[in-house]
């Protein structure tokens, strides 16, 4: 379709420098550099979480040898009309090496890393009555970070699941 048939005539005449192929042109570099740096930004982590503590932290109940007191997490929560969107990032360098996904699902998944030599000997668990769907299992020289959504009704999924600087992160929805 035209431009000169979505402009009425009138107003169409008064936009005399107006030239529809170098208008789409520009308005085209525009959405380009637009969507490149929308998808470039997202595509980086927010920033170095090294210097920021985790807004959520879950005490370690240590069974048997020597356990970080507790491990933190940190979570976002974007909710919507009837849904939301979270986002949860497991601080397990401060405890352990790089992990990776042992285990997955739809709405569930399982990262492993090795523990620091410090915590090797770690049998413990860390939970929270507040953060179901959250756990970490200390054992057999491992730490083992569970995102877990089977309990959660409605519907739920998990939309991302990855290792961003070292460290679990997972992107899930769920909905009514």
């Amino acid at each position: 379709m035209a431009l000169t048939t979505l402009i009425p005539q009138k107003l169409f005449s008064k936009i005399a420098p107006f030239q529809p192929v170098q208008f789409a042109t520009t308005l085209g570099i525009l959405s380009a550099l637009l969507l490149n740096t929308s998808t470039s930004t997202l595509a980086q982590p927010a920033s170095d979480m090294s210097s920021e503590q985790p807004n959520q932290q879950l005490t370690v109940e240590r069974q048997s040898g020597t356990c970080p007191a507790s491990v933190g997490i940190w979570t976002v929560l974007l909710p919507s009309e009837g849904a939301a969107d979270h986002t949860v990032v497991a601080d397990t360098k401060a405890i352990a090496s790089n992990g990776k996904i042992s285990s997955s699902s739809n709405t569930f998944v399982e990262y492993e890393a090795p523990l620091q030599e410090a915590y090797a000997s770690c049998v413990g668990l860390a939970s929270s009555p507040d953060l179901h769907s959250y756990s970490f299992e200390f054992r057999n020289g491992k730490v083992y970070f569970r995102v877990n959504l089977d309990w959660v009704p409605g519907y739920t999924k998990i939309v991302s699941k990855t290792v961003a600087s070292g460290r679990p992160f997972v992107h899930w929805q769920a909905s009514e």
